[in-house]
C-alpha cells in the first residue's frame, strides 16, 4: 500500500513518540498499531525499448551451414515460439518493472503496453513466470506463475493479459528454478523443466491439457549435476533439426548446447562446450520464430540488450544490439536465473534521525533516495531498524522499528520483549515454505529463528540455532548469494573475515564457509538483496572516508563468492547507519 508523504512522517512521528512511551513507562495493552515510513516505488520509466533479432553471419561455416544463414532459414521443421500472443510468428517478451507493473513487447507496437497478469489468489504474489508453449494446442500459448510459497498455477494468455485456467499445484518450491522447453519427448505436447537446489533435474511431460485438471504427467528423473549452471533456458533450436534444445550457463560464463532427441527417453543428448563469457550477462533468454530461426539473449549490466544469431551447429554469430532501458526490469518471463524476490533496497539514518531509502536498479546502482522521516522522528537513541527480506508475499521488505522492547513491521505491532536481543537479521526464507523468517541474537549471544506465518508480522515459536555468535560483530543477509535459491546468513568475524552459513532450506544453515578477509576496513556493511540482475544478493560496504562499494555475487563459493568491488560515489559519511 502506498501512503503520503505527510502519512509517512506522522506515522515516523508516532513511532518516536512511542518509543519514548516505552522507555519512560509501561504502554497500555490496547496501544494501536503504529505505521512505520514507506517509500513510494521509484516514478521511472521502467518500459524497455527493443527491435526484433537480426542474425548475422557467422565467422566459420561447415559446407552444409554454407547452404544456409544462421538463424533465418527454417529447419526442416521448425519449432514454434513458446510465446507468441499476438499470433505473427514471432516470441514476444513478457517482463516485469520496478513499477511492479508487466509489460509485453511484441516488437510491434511504439511503447509496450501493461500486460495484467491474473494472480493466484488473495496476497500470492509471483516470484516467477514461465512461458509454457502451446500446452493444449488451440494456437494460444499458455504461462505458468509461481508463488512465493510453491504454487504453479496455468493461465491461458492473449494480447492483452493471461488468465487463470482453474489448475494449481503446491510444493514446487521443492525446486529452484523451472523452464518451460516446448516438446522434447517428441510427443506434440510442451513440456517441463524443474531443478532441485541439489541440482538434480527432472521433466514433467506435457499432456495436452489446459484446463483444471494438471498439463503435466509425473515428473521423470533426469539425473543430477545440474547444480553447477547459474542459468538455463530452452524453448530454441540451436542445431536446426527441428528439435528442441537446452542452454545451461555457468557462473564462470561457459555455455553449453544440450541437443534434444525427441524421444522421451535421453531427452538430451551429450552437451556440445559452445562458448565462454557469458557471464557478461545477468540474464538469458531464448526467443524463437515459428517460420525457423532461435536466438540467444542476453541483457548486460548497464541494462542493454544483445542477440545472437544461431549457427545451425551449437554456435552462435557475432551480436547484435536489440535494446535498452532494461535494467529496470526485475523479472523475464523464461529468464535463465534463479528469479530473488523480497528485497532490493537499502535505508540509510542520520545522526538527527532522519532516514532515506534507495531501491535498487538491477545494474548494480540505486535511484535517487527517497526521504521517509524528517530529522528527529527516528531517533537513533530511541528506535532501533533493520530490514528483513519479505515476511509474506508482497515482493517488498519489511522494515523494522522497535523501541523499549516492542517491535513493528511495516507498522504493525509485532510484539514485546524484543530488548533481549542485539541483532536481528532478516535473511528471508529459512524454513522453505517461501515466507521471509528473522533471526535474533540475544545477549547471551544464541541465535534463534523465528518462522513467519506469512502474513509480515506474525512468528511462531522461536526456535533455538545455538550459541556461541558473539564471535561476530555483523550478521546480515537477504536473500541467496550461493546461486542455488536459498537463502543464506552472512557473518563477520571480529577479525574482519566474512563467513557465509548456506541455508539448507529446513529451518537451519549448513557449516560456515569462508569467503573473504579484511572487511573490518569497512565501518558499514549491509546486504541490499538483489541490484545487479542475476538473482543473487549483492553487498554494500562503506569505508571511514564516507566512499561505499558494491560487491557483486558471483554464483561461486568461498574466496571467489564476490567480485571485486565497484565505486557506488563519496558522501555516504552522512549516514550512522545502513540497513
Amino acid at each position: 500500500m502506498r501512503s503520503s508523504r505527510s502519512g509517512r512522517i506522522a506515522a515516523c512521528t508516532a513511532l518516536a513518540l512511542a518509543a519514548g512511551m516505552i522507555l519512560s513507562g509501561p504502554v497500555s495493552a490496547d496501544e494501536k498499531p503504529v505505521s512505520a515510513p514507506k517509500a513510494e516505488r521509484p516514478n521511472v520509466n521502467d518500459r524497455a525499448t527493443g527491435v526484433r533479432p537480426k542474425a548475422s553471419a557467422p565467422k566459420a561455416k561447415t559446407d552444409a551451414q554454407k547452404k544456409q544463414q544462421p538463424g533465418t532459414k527454417a529447419a526442416a521443421n521448425p519449432v514454434p515460439a513458446l510465446f507468441d500472443v499476438d499470433g505473427d510468428g514471432w516470441q514476444d517478451i513478457l517482463y516485469r518493472g520496478l513499477s511492479n507493473a508487466s509489460y509485453l513487447k511484441t516488437f510491434n507496437d511504439a511503447q509496450d503496453p501493461e500486460y495484467y497478469v491474473e494472480g493466484a489468489g488473495s496476497g500470492e504474489d509471483f516470484k516467477d513466470v514461465i512461458e509454457a508453449g502451446d500446452l493444449n494446442r488451440d494456437g494460444r500459448p499458455e504461462i505458468l506463475t509461481l508463488s512465493v510459497t510453491g504454487k504453479l498455477s496455468l493461465l491461458s494468455a492473449d494480447k492483452y493479459g493471461a488468465y487463470r485456467t482453474g489448475w494449481s499445484g503446491n510444493g514446487w518450491n521443492i525446486y529452484n528454478k523451472v523452464t518451460g522447453v516446448g516438446d522434447v519427448t517428441g510427443d506434440g505436447n510442451a513440456d517441463l523443466l524443474a531443478r532441485t537446489p541439489a541440482g538434480a533435474l527432472y521433466l514433467y511431460p506435457g499432456n495436452g491439457t489446459a484446463g483444471s485438471g494438471s498439463p503435466y504427467g509425473s515428473r521423470i528423473s533426469l539425473g543430477g549435476g545440474w547444480g553447477m549452471y547459474s542459468q538455463i533456458v530452452g524453448g530454441g533450436d540451436f542445431n536446426d533439426d527441428g528439435k528442441y534444445d537446452l542452454l545451461a550457463a555457468t557462473p564462470a560464463g561457459v555455455l553449453y548446447v544440450y541437443p534434444g532427441t525427441g524421444r522421451t527417453s535421453g531427452v538430451f543428448g551429450n552437451r556440445i562446450k559452445s562458448s565462454t563469457g557469458w557471464n557478461m550477462y545477468n540474464q538469458l533468454q531464448v526467443l524463437t520464430a515459428t517460420q525457423g530461426g532461435s536466438w540467444l539473449v542476453g541483457r548486460d549490466p548497464s541494462g542493454k540488450m544483445w542477440s545472437y544469431g544461431s549457427n545451425g551447429a551449437g554456435g552462435f554469430a557475432d551480436r547484435t544490439a536489440m535494446g535498452t532501458n532494461w535494467q529496470y526490469t526485475n523479472l523475464f518471463a523464461g529468464q535463465g536465473g534463479v528469479p530473488a524476490h523480497g528485497r532490493s533496497d537499502l535505508l540509510a539514518r542520520t545522526s538527527g534521525g532522519a532516514v532515506f531509502a534507495y531501491f535498487g536498479r538491477m545494474n548494480g546502482g540505486f535511484e535517487d533516495r527517497q526521504q521517509v522521516a524528517a530529522t528527529g522522528e527516528v531517533p537513533v537513541n530511541q528506535v532501533k531498524m533493520a530490514v528483513a527480506s519479505s515476511f509474506g508475499a508482497e515482493n517488498t521488505s519489511n522494515w523494522l522499528f522497535s523501541g523499549g522492547g516492542a517491535l513493528y513491521s511495516n507498522g504493525t505491532l509485532v510484539g514485546r520483549g524484543w530488548d533481549i536481543y542485539n541483532s536481528l537479521v532478516g535473511v528471508g526464507d529459512v524454513d522453505g515454505d517461501g515466507n521471509g523468517d528473522l533471526l535474533a541474537r540475544d545477549k547471551s549471544n544464541v541465535l534463534w529463528l523465528y518462522r513467519s506465518y506469512g502474513n509480515g508480522y506474525q512468528f511462531r515459536d522461536r526456535v533455538r540455532l545455538g550459541a556461541g555468535w558473539g564471535i561476530y560483530n555483523k550478521l546480515f543477509g537477504a536473500g541467496d548469494v550461493t546461486g542455488d535459491g536459498r537463502a543464506d546468513l552472512l557473518a563477520r568475524g571480529t577479525d574482519g573475515t566474512l563467513w557465509a552459513y548456506p541455508g539448507n532450506g529446513s529451518a537451519g544453515f549448513g557449516d560456515r564457509v569462508k569467503i573473504g578477509t579484511g572487511w573490518n576496513g569497512l565501518t558499514k556493511l549491509v546486504a541490499t538483496g538483489d541490484i545487479t540482475g542475476d538473482g543473487r544478493t549483492d553487498l554494500v560496504g562503506v569505508d571511514s572516508a564516507g566512499q561505499a562499494f558494491m560487491y557483486k555475487a558471483t554464483g561461486l563459493t568461498g574466496l571467489n563468492t564476490f567480485k571485486d568491488r565497484t565505486s557506488l560515489g563519496g558522501g555516504w559519511n552522512a549516514y550512522v547507519e545502513l540497513q
